[in-house]
């Protein structure tokens, strides 16, 4: 069986969401995210980490990458290309097959379904920030206000008591 060895620095990236996908990948050292974009942004769908496997899913669906992965310290990864697994699948039973592909299929409707929850998460939190810096703003001008008054007051003894 074919595999290589290959290396990646923070912040590299080690495949992109909707990359065609040709191999999966041993993590031998290292932490790396996987991620799902949100506009400009990314939703962290999970953290891997050694002796874990990337791109796993795409074997068994032979569809693109579902998500990104992302290299978060000095990653080490074993690469397998699915043809070197190619051979050692074909003698999986066909039922076996069917098992493999309805739980392939099952955790990509999962994994979009933590996505839309997390995006979910994301606008009620900025929603929620967006709300404590409205009421904050109105707090710090009624401070002000009140702040002036006193000023005000102030300044009306001082005037009263020169008189």
């Amino acid at each position: 069986m074919s595999a290589f060895p290959r290396t990646y620095k923070t912040g590299q990236t080690i495949f992109k969401e909707g990359d065609p996908s040709m191999s999966i990948f041993l993590v031998r050292s290292g932490a790396i995210s996987i991620r799902k974009r949100k506009g400009s942004e990314f939703v962290e769908m999970a953290r891997i980490h050694p002796k874990e496997i990337i791109g796993e899913l795409s074997f068994f669906d032979r569809q693109p990458r579902s998500a990104s992965a992302v290299a978060m310290t000095s990653v080490e990864l074993v690469e397998i290309p699915f043809e070197a697994l190619d051979k050692i699948y074909e003698s999986v039973p066909p039922y076996m097959k069917a098992i493999i592909a309805t739980l392939a299929d099952r955790l990509r409707k999962a994994n979009d379904t933590i996505r839309k929850l997390q995006e979910k998460t994301i606008k009620a939190d900025h929603e929620a920030d967006d709300e404590v810096d409205k009421e904050s703003l109105a707090s710090l001008e009624a401070e002000l206000r009140s702040a002036k008054e006193e000023e005000r007051k102030e300044e009306l003894k001082t005037v009263t008591k020169k008189k």
